[in-house]
């Protein structure tokens, strides 16, 4: 699975844990940061300084996981219905790579090297309105997300707060989506643009799907 590193971040420590919590996948969000670019949209490189640079604005002090890679939205769940989180999250644990109830605890950071690209294919929801053939601008705007597990620590996401917080004070979060736009840019270089943030359910994949046909038919139809 390529190269794993862990790095702790600042001021990780916590005197306080939720006791009925552990360190299995439940007691993870699923996040991602989503948006379209012009280029490629699985993408891999950074290390883990910028990866946590770029995550840390959205999930604040918590013990939160990456995986080197954006992907299009049909990459992240494979031919077994297994989704991209699960698969870093039991990757970790078979490979005693990380102890979860310690990042939990400590607050810290773990960032894993994804193996190639060959290793997540694309596969066509039953939703498929992120296909060319039933939305044709999405050939030239195409679709990526970059996953990322954070701790459920019963509080709003981070970036929640951020936007809400943002949109209270000046009426629009511009600020703060142009300062995560510019912290990914060794990932997904220009044209590509960041447009929001959300959590993944596995339930419901098709809210993933609407941000994207929402955002399209919004401000990009007949483009």
């Amino acid at each position: 699975m390529g190269l794993f590193n862990i790095f702790n971040s600042k001021n990780s420590k916590t005197n306080d844990i939720k006791s009925q919590k552990t360190g299995d996948l439940t007691s993870f969000r699923k996040e991602y940061i989503w948006g379209l670019t012009q280029e490629n949209p699985m993408r891999q490189g950074g290390d883990k300084n910028d990866f946590y640079k770029l995550i840390k604005p959205l999930t604040g002090n918590n013990g939160s996981i990456t995986i080197g890679s954006s992907f299009h939205p049909y990459q992240i769940i494979d031919n077994n219905g297994i989704d991209i989180w699960e698969t870093l999250y039991y990757v970790i644990k078979a490979n005693s790579f990380c102890d979860f109830d310690e990042l939990i605890s400590s607050k810290d950071f773990f960032h894993m090297a994804p193996p190639g690209p060959q290793a997540f294919p694309t596969n066509v929801w039953a939703d498929d309105r992120l296909s060319t053939d039933i939305n044709p601008v999405f050939g030239k705007y195409v679709p990526f997300v970059i996953p990322y597990l954070t701790y459920d620590n019963d509080q709003e996401p981070e970036w929640v707060t951020r936007l809400n917080l943002a949109i209270n004070q000046y009426g629009n979060a511009q600020d703060f989506i142009t300062k995560v736009n510019q912290d990914s840019r060794f990932l997904m270089p220009e044209p590509t643009f960041i447009i929001g943030f959300g959590e993944f359910k596995k339930s419901t994949p098709e809210v993933l799907i609407n941000n994207f046909v929402d955002f399209m038919e919004q401000n990009l139809k007949g483009k």
